[in-house]
């Protein structure tokens, strides 16, 4: 569900880091629910407004500034958000690990 990439090529004398990302794809899949099992594919199903909104929610509840739907939307078209700045998808990654919980009491909104 995750990917993990190590940037760098140092040698194993050097501490290295691990990035873990999250698609808004994948976050969405994980904590807003299909209502119907065609959603997904359907493009009318309101899948991709019902994600913005969460999103939004989720990302300007914490980082504590407004993540307008509008700023989301130009992450690219359909649900695969092929654009989306990396920051954002670290810490997609990192609120789906330790905020878990919370997000979930969000989604039920959605």
């Amino acid at each position: 569900m995750y990917a993990v990439s190590n940037p760098s090529n140092q040698s194993t004398q050097q501490a290295t880091q691990a990035i873990i990302t999250m698609s808004p794809e994948e976050f969405c899949d994980r904590f807003l629910p299909l209502r119907h099992p065609s959603d997904k594919l359907n493009a009318r199903s309101g899948r991709r407004s019902r994600c913005l909104r969460f999103l939004s929610a989720v990302l300007s509840k914490f980082t504590g500034q407004p993540i307008l739907e509008s700023r989301i939307d130009k992450w690219g078209p359909g649900l695969t958000f092929a654009n989306t700045p990396c920051p954002f998808t670290a810490l997609l990654a990192l609120l789906a690990q330790f905020q878990a919980e919370e997000i979930k009491k969000i989604a039920k909104y959605f």
